[in-house]
């Protein structure tokens, strides 16, 4: 049964994390310039994912007799963490090989903030901070795919679980 869980929750995560890798490709590749576009993108990344989760977690429930909200909740966490992985092995892609200036433009709007800030050379290590930048994006990414992952495994657990029949009286 194991097995089973962590496979599915595998193969799940795979078509969750495609879903983040093609609207973050979108978001690079089409003009900035766009709010509407950049928020529709946004939605619609958003309500792909949430909805793609809840239905495999409602579709994990279905082989099984009893499915409770912990269930889908570990099942939701584990498809999510899968996710994060490969989300955030492809960020790091992203921004170290695929589009580098990305990373180039992260970095200069940093730079400004720590000058805004009155960081200079001497308090701090720039240059070091600029090198690990991509490493610490990617660690970034992969917190918060798994904050996001666990605030809506948590929320969606509830709807994908099985109905009960025991009412207080039973």
């Amino acid at each position: 049964m194991n097995h089973q869980f962590w496979n599915k929750a595998a193969i799940y995560g795979i078509l969750l994390a495609l879903i983040t890798i093609l609207f973050s490709v979108l978001q690079t590749v089409l003009p900035s310039g766009s709010k509407i576009l950049g928020f529709s993108l946004w939605a619609i990344r958003l309500a792909g994912t949430v909805g793609l989760l809840f239905y495999v977690m409602k579709d994990f429930g279905k082989e099984q007799d009893t499915y409770l909200y912990a269930n889908a909740f570990k099942f939701g966490l584990a498809v999510s963490f899968c996710s994060s992985i490969i989300a955030a092995a492809y960020y790091y892609l992203h921004v170290m090989f695929l589009f580098p200036e990305s990373s180039s433009q992260m970095a200069n709007a940093m730079l400004m903030g720590l000058e805004q800030a009155g960081v200079t050379e001497a308090d701090f290590n720039i240059d070091k901070l600029i090198d690990r930048l991509p490493v610490i994006l990617t660690l970034s990414q992969f917190v918060y795919f798994n904050i996001l992952g666990l605030l809506w495994s948590s929320l969606l657990a509830n709807g994908a679980k099985h109905p009960t029949d025991k009412t207080p009286f039973n």
